[in-house]
């Protein structure tokens, strides 16, 4: 017992206790960009201890390599490529669903939308459907009603349809153009498509439609408790 504990406060070994905690610490992260933050964290430190707290050949490669991986993978994933900037209607998505990404990581996202223009009257989705897109609303209104009464209502800079989209369930609501309205259209398969090969941009869409929903039931609870209804559990 008494040699077991010997090996494991060892100085080399207590060296490599540390690096692999941040490792630990780098899975533990909510987002895969602060994965990456981490492990370039743990790789440096893995680096410091294994060039010159004890001196360890192998150790000191494979924490290099994970610096370097690290390094490109963060590089890779800021997104700044060269290109026009972003237009208003463009930073109003940038800014209001996805304000995490940087503007080459956003303007990605928005190149698989398309801009439409639909009048007073046009259903975005239709209750007991299935959605079929995911809407961006930059101008107009969106009315959303259940069982024929209005209950809540959706202006520029929200997100329509996200509850279907991340459910795959049919429509709980149906969503009508109150006004003329113009939005960003991600059709599913091709958002889908762009997201399972860009974990960065799922995180970001993933958040952007948690805190569209936590916002509408907000509203829904507050809209509740005027009418005398109660909170929205």
């Amino acid at each position: 017992m008494s040699l077991w504990l010997t090996e494991v406060f060892a100085r080399e070994t207590i060296a490599q206790h540390a690096a692999m905690f941040l490792v630990v610490v780098a899975l533990a992260m909510p987002t895969v960009g602060l994965v990456r933050l981490m492990a370039l964290i743990a790789g440096v430190v893995g680096v410091g201890l294994s060039a010159f707290y004890v001196y360890d050949p192998i150790g000191l490669f494979w924490w290099s390599l994970v610096v370097v991986v690290a390094l490109a993978r963060l590089a890779t994933a800021s997104g700044r490529r060269p290109g026009r900037s972003l237009t208003g209607e463009q930073r109003l998505f940038h800014e209001k669903a996805v304000p995490m990404l940087s503007t080459g990581q956003a303007r990605r996202l928005i190149e698989i939308g398309r801009w439409r223009e639909v009048m007073a009257g046009t259903a975005l989705t239709r209750a007991g459907e299935a959605v079929s897109e995911l809407c961006f609303v930059t101008r107009g209104q969106v009315d959303i009603v259940v069982d024929g009464k209005k209950v809540a209502e959706c202006g520029p800079g929200t997100l329509v349809g996200e509850i279907g989209m991340s459910t795959g369930e049919p429509a709980t609501a149906t969503a009508i153009c109150a006004t003329p309205v113009r939005y960003l259209s991600f059709e599913a398969k091709r958002l889908y498509r762009l997201l399972d090969s860009h974990v960065e941009l799922q995180d970001a869409v993933e958040l952007a439609i948690e805190r569209s929903l936590r916002e509408k039931l907000n509203r829904s609870n507050i809209a509740a408790a005027h009418h005398g209804g109660g909170a929205v559990g």
